[in-house]
């Protein structure tokens, strides 16, 4: 009886070890939802759907965007933690463009209201700003990225409003 108990004392223990290292974060909490994305492209425009939830023992934000066809042509699965030691957010973007990007996990920092997320490659950089709006209770998510004069320009903007 007492070896059980120093042993469930023992799993007990280790249990709230782990539970005390998830991730709190009010911003990204803001983000936790159901939504409706309107992604606005230089020459045309898309509407996707995202469900964002907190993952792996609220460890991680997980963001699955898709499009509502059936099947859907475009989707991403999206994974937001935080770096303690190095003090900055860490983005792992997985998409159906699989392999056609150099870089899939990419580094940010928080800016007020916003996460701003970059990826380096041989060819420049992308970046995804992120932005709480707290007027209209919503998200927008800037894709920019340098051409080859090293100027940025934007490839997408999403608009993101709850479902």
């Amino acid at each position: 009886m007492v070896l059980s108990t120093v042993i469930l004392g023992t799993l007990v223990a280790g249990w709230l070890t782990v539970t005390t290292s998830q991730l709190q974060d009010p911003l990204l909490e803001k983000l936790v939802g159901k939504w409706h994305i309107h992604r606005a492209f230089s020459n045309r425009t898309a509407e996707n759907v995202a469900t964002v939830e907190w993952v792996v023992d609220h460890r991680y934000l997980r963001i699955i965007m898709r499009d509502p066809n059936k099947p859907p042509k475009y989707e991403a699965h999206v994974y937001i933690t935080f770096e303690k030691e190095a003090k900055r957010y860490a983005i792992h973007w997985m998409d159906v463009f699989a392999g056609s990007l150099p870089e899939t996990m990419g580094y940010g920092h928080q800016a007020g209201d916003s996460i701003v997320f970059e990826w380096k490659d041989g060819e420049g950089t992308l970046r995804n700003t992120f932005t709480w709006l707290s007027s209209s209770k919503s998200w927008t998510s800037k894709i920019e990225q340098t051409n080859k004069e090293g100027e940025w320009t934007t490839f997408c903007t999403d608009t993101y409003t709850r479902k």
